[in-house]
């Protein structure tokens, strides 16, 4: 299967996947069927969604499997228990009830669960892109996220636990800002911005008497950097609390790698490249070089620009350097070319990949599409 762009969609393309939709009033609604043919309507409710794409088949790439990170019976659970705890909070006057807190802690059982026996740790983002309701969604990948990497560091079911509860109410606290501070499309004043950063605070407030220190702490300090430069206290170093320091990386890759009123959706790679840049700074480096073995720079079946100026798609990805997958070459005339790794191929050691390729008029990634859409591919 290939992962195509709205962009590149056309009628006759064969859905390789189910698309499921996430929204906030129905949790798991299924829009279109693996095996449908597209047509232009259901192109445009692909687009009406606001999906960013679809899997589709291709005899070329049937050795591409991508599979749901989470089930989608549990993701629609999840989704569902977070809106009620979050709606509830907002409709009792800034209360959450311990029952609540239950339910949650359940649900986060059933996704360490799922996530600890699964044969390949790596988080496909897409998977987790389909929703209209950015709270929801974001709380659950953060929560995914960091349990995912609490299983690459090594840690307790018990931590997996905290980190799982921590992710998936760390945002709790924004329900008592005014939405207009919140989905403001343009950029904040500093007052605004001190309303958001009392969040955390915010947070630990409404659960002091309902969670763990632990996980409090999490929630408290999942803005806090390691050079005392973050909020609501500036702490720094070591005195930020360990679990805060995970949610901190998840926290941030998952709001860059998300479209918001106010920002565009970053590619995977360059939210990588980022952080990467900012470890020892604002990211505890030995948690993130365990997050670095759960994420993939690259997902599998997108199109990928080469520094060769050729276009690929990705196959596999290197869990020692996610940054240098094994890629499958697109010839100029369409047809496709070998399998790469560019990890441990020594003739495409000086080869890098300059850029995720699908949203770009680029004659071969054309050329591709059109053999693709012309049965060259047997789509």
């Amino acid at each position: 299967m290939l992962f195509i762009t709205n962009k590149y969609l056309k009628p006759g393309m064969i859905l390789a996947k189910d698309i499921i939709l996430y929204n906030s009033s129905n949790f798991n609604s299924l829009l279109l069927t693996k095996g449908q043919v597209l047509n232009n309507t259901f192109i445009n409710k692909i687009n009406y969604h606001g999906i960013e794409g679809a899997y589709i088949e291709s005899e070329a790439f049937a050795d591409i499997e991508v599979d749901s990170y989470i089930n989608d019976v549990l993701k629609a659970n999840t989704l569902k228990t977070v809106k009620d705890v979050y709606y509830e909070l907002k409709m009792s006057s800034g209360k959450v009830h311990a029952t609540a807190i239950k339910q949650l802690s359940g649900i986060v059982s059933s996704l360490i669960t799922e996530i600890m026996y699964k044969d390949d740790l790596s988080y496909n983002i897409i998977d987790f892109k389909n929703y209209d309701n950015y709270t929801y969604q974001h709380c659950l990948n953060v929560a995914t996220l960091s349990i995912s990497t609490g299983i690459s560091l090594g840690l307790s079911e018990g931590a997996l636990h905290d980190l799982g509860m921590a992710g998936l109410l760390h945002d709790i606290g924004k329900m008592m800002i005014p939405l207009e501070i919140l989905n403001k499309p343009g950029k904040l004043t500093e007052e605004e911005f001190d309303i958001i950063k009392e969040h955390p605070v915010n947070a630990v407030s409404l659960l002091k008497d309902l969670v763990p220190y632990s996980v409090l702490s999490a929630i408290q300090s999942h803005h806090e950097k390691l050079d005392g430069t973050g909020y609501p206290y500036g702490v720094s170093g070591s005195n930020i609390h360990f679990y805060g320091r995970v949610l901190a990386v998840c926290d941030v890759y998952d709001a860059l790698t998300s479209d918001r009123s106010y920002r565009m959706t970053s590619f995977p790679s360059e939210v990588i490249e980022y952080i990467m840049g900012c470890a020892d700074t604002h990211f505890d480096y030995e948690i993130l070089k365990s997050f670095l073995k759960v994420i993939v720079a690259y997902p599998i079946g997108t199109f990928v620009r080469l520094s060769n100026k050729r276009i690929a798609v990705v196959v596999k990805n290197n869990s020692e350097n996610i940054m240098r997958p094994v890629v499958r070459i697109i010839n100029g005339d369409g047809t496709v070319g070998l399998d790469v790794d560019l990890l441990y191929d020594n003739k495409y050691m000086n080869i890098t990949i300059t850029d995720m390729a699908y949203d770009y008029d680029n004659s071969g990634l054309e050329g591709a599409l059109k053999s693709t859409y012309d049965m060259k591919l047997k789509l």
